[in-house]
């Protein structure tokens, strides 16, 4: 309904002008709060697409998430924690050059177990309504990884359950080939990148 008000006041020029002169007139603490409270909520996140194109067809690896009783398989990765402190008080912390790609290292570490290289930003994806979650807006950058010690060595970890899951968030973990996603329970968002935008983002792969 707020984002609907907003479109309207912004659609009328003499009303968005006056208030946007009113707006400066509150001290910037009172402005940040009520900008808090207004503004839209977003969960930023990072996830993986490891793919496997030396075998045919092209494989995908996918995570089961222990939370979610739809939509359970997925991409592994995670969401952008901020920087701890109060956002209201001057702070001089910086964040690193690469903050998206350092998070999704370390979820992905943590989650599985093992370290994989970013290729490439696949896609970033604003999404408004998630069937599985209904909550905030989603802001998720996909990007094409691959395991730091290559493909082959991945999969003769997994075959020998050498590589495992790291955490109780994931239950099984599973190289499949793309021709056969429908075959699980997929969480929406990565389900549309997989099915969708992979074929247009890597048409190599078809």
């Amino acid at each position: 309904m707020f984002a609907i008000i907003m479109r309207y006041i912004e659609d009328q020029q003499v009303i968005h002008r006056l208030l946007l002169r009113v707006w400066r007139l509150f001290p910037p603490r009172l402005a940040g709060f009520l900008k808090g409270v207004l503004a839209r909520s977003w969960v930023l996140g990072a996830v993986a697409v490891m793919i496997d194109d030396t075998v045919r067809p092209a494989q995908v690896l996918l995570v089961e998430h222990s939370y979610r009783r739809r939509g359970a398989w997925g991409l592994p990765g995670g969401a952008l924690d901020s920087i701890p402190g109060d956002p209201t008080e001057p702070r001089a912390d910086e964040s690193p050059d690469d903050v998206i790609e350092a998070t999704l290292r370390r979820e992905v570490q943590e989650e599985l177990g093992i370290r994989v290289n970013i290729i490439r930003t696949l896609r970033t994806d604003a999404v408004p309504y998630v069937a599985e979650e209904p909550g905030p807006y989603r802001l998720t950058f996909y990007f094409l990884c691959a395991p730091a010690g290559g493909f082959k060595a991945f999969r003769e970890g997994l075959e020998a359950g050498k590589i495992t899951p790291h955490s109780p968030e994931i239950t099984r973990m599973e190289l499949v080939p793309l021709d056969r996603l429908a075959a699980y329970d997929l969480f929406s968002p990565d389900a549309r990148l997989l099915r969708n935008d992979l074929p247009r983002l890597m048409p190599e792969l078809a």
